[in-house]
C-alpha cells in the first residue's frame, strides 16, 4: 500500500443559500482544491462524490461543466458520512496503486428542500412511521448518558456554546454568534433535553480535496498533509446495542483508524467530530477515547475541549456552527483538518497540532445503530 497524501483543499460558504445550484456549489469547491494543490485537472485519475439527498448521478453533473470526464466517478451515500466513506474509497483506490491522483468531493443542498427536521425517504420503517426524528434518536441517547453519568443539562449546552464560540472564527460557517448557557438551555425545546440552540441546521455547500500518491507529492504546490490511518464500520441491529449511552460503531471505526495509524488517543491534538446535536460531541469523545466513558460532560466543563485546551474539539464550529450540508460534512472536516495541520487556521489555529482526527456518523435507519462511521487520522 502507496502513501497518500491531501494536497489540495476547498470549500464554500456553508449556509442556505437558494440562488445557487447543488452543481455551482460543487464546482466551486472543486476549483478551490485544485488551485490549492497547484494541480492541473488532467491529472485527475478518477472523482468519488458524497450525496446523500441530491439525486442521481450527482457526482457527474457536478464535473460536466468543468470538462472532467471519461474517468471513473463513483456516488457515495451513506447519509451523513456520505463524505467521509468516499474519502475512505478514494484513499483506497491512491493506496492501492490504481490512480495517482484522486478528487473526493461533497455537495448537498438541503435548504430549498426540507421545511423543519431532515428525513431521509426511509418511509417504511415502523418507527419511522411512527414520528422517530434523528432529534428523537439523539434525545434518547442523551436522556440515557444523563440517567447513566449524571450528565446535567449544562454540560450538554456547553457543547453548543463552545462551538458556536469557534464558529465566529469561521468565515465559512453558516452561524457566527455566540450564545451563553443560559440563551441555549431557554431556546425552543426540540426534542427534550435537546435545545433548539443544540441541533444543527439544514445547509447548503460543498467541500472538495485531492489526494495524491507519495511519489507524486513533489508535483504539488501544498504541504502534504497525509491520511495516516482510516476506519469505516457500519451499523449493528439496536437489539444487540447493550448501552445507548455509548457509541460502539464510533468505538470500531476509530480503533481501526488508530491501528492503521499506530497512534492512540492520547497523540490526537485536534479533532473535527460529528455534533448534529450536541450529545453527538460527547459520545463521539469517549467512543474515541479523549476521555474515559461517561466523563464527557467533564470534559467540555473544564474547557479541554476549548482552543487552548487539552484535545480542541470542532475547531471550525462543527455542525452546530459551521453547518450540515449533509453530504459534504465528512470531506469539509477534512478541509479544516489540513488547514490545522499546515498551520493555516487563523485565528482558530490549534498551536502545534500535527495529528489530526475526523469522526463522522450517518444515521436514519431506525433499526440500526448507524449507517456507517468513518474514523480518519491525519499527520504531518
Amino acid at each position: 500500500m502507496r502513501r497518500v497524501a491531501v494536497t489540495g483543499v476547498g470549500m464554500t460558504l456553508f449556509g442556505k443559500q437558494p440562488e445557487r445550484s447543488l452543481e455551482e456549489l460543487g464546482r466551486e469547491a472543486i476549483l478551490a482544491a485544485l488551485h490549492d494543490a497547484g494541480l492541473e485537472q488532467d491529472r485527475i485519475g478518477a472523482a468519488y462524490c458524497g450525496n446523500a439527498l441530491g439525486g442521481g448521478a450527482v457526482g457527474q453533473r457536478v464535473l460536466a461543466d468543468l470538462d472532467i470526464g471519461g474517468l471513473p466517478v463513483v456516488n457515495v451515500e451513506a447519509a451523513c458520512a456520505s463524505g467521509s466513506v468516499a474519502l475512505h474509497e478514494g484513499w483506497l483506490r491512491v493506496a492501492a496503486g490504481m490512480h495517482d491522483v484522486v478528487l473526493v468531493f461533497g455537495v448537498e443542498k438541503l435548504s430549498d428542500r426540507f421545511d423543519g427536521v431532515i428525513t431521509l425517504d426511509r418511509g417504511h420503517e415502523s418507527e419511522t412511521r411512527l414520528g422517530l426524528t434523528m432529534p428523537a434518536s439523539y434525545a434518547f441517547i442523551a436522556q440515557r448518558h444523563m440517567a447513566e453519568h449524571g450528565t446535567t443539562r449544562e454540560q450538554l449546552a456547553l457543547v453548543s456554546v463552545k462551538n458556536h464560540k469557534h464558529g465566529v472564527l469561521n468565515p465559512k460557517a453558516q452561524y457566527r454568534t455566540e450564545f451563553s448557557v443560559e440563551e441555549v438551555l431557554t431556546s425552543r425545546m426540540i426534542a427534550d433535553p435537546l435545545t433548539l440552540y443544540q441541533c444543527c441546521a439544514n445547509s447548503d455547500g460543498a467541500a472538495a480535496v485531492l489526494l495524491v500518491a507519495e511519489d507524486l507529492i513533489h508535483d504539488s504546490a501544498t504541504r502534504p498533509v497525509w491520511i495516516r490511518g482510516t476506519g469505516l464500520a457500519s451499523g449493528t441491529s439496536l437489539r444487540r446495542v447493550r448501552d445507548m449511552s455509548y457509541s460502539e460503531i464510533a468505538a470500531r471505526a476509530a480503533r481501526a483508524a488508530y491501528e492503521q495509524a499506530d497512534i492512540s488517543p492520547e497523540d490526537v491534538c485536534v479533532a473535527e467530530v460529528h455534533d448534529a446535536f450536541t450529545i453527538g460531541e460527547m459520545v463521539a469523545c469517549e467512543a474515541l477515547g479523549f476521555c474515559e466513558r461517561g466523563r464527557s460532560g467533564a470534559l467540555v466543563e473544564t474547557g479541554e475541549t476549548e482552543l487552548g485546551g487539552r484535545i480542541p474539539v470542532n475547531p471550525s464550529g462543527g455542525l452546530l456552527s459551521k453547518g450540515h450540508p449533509v453530504g459534504a460534512t465528512g470531506v469539509a472536516q477534512i478541509v479544516e483538518l489540513a488547514h490545522q495541520l499546515r498551520g493555516e487556521a487563523g485565528r482558530r489555529q490549534v498551536e502545534g497540532a500535527r495529528i489530526g482526527v475526523a469522526h463522522t456518523l450517518g444515521g436514519g435507519v431506525a433499526a440500526l445503530d448507524g449507517v456507517a462511521c468513518a474514523v480518519t487520522v491525519l499527520g504531518v
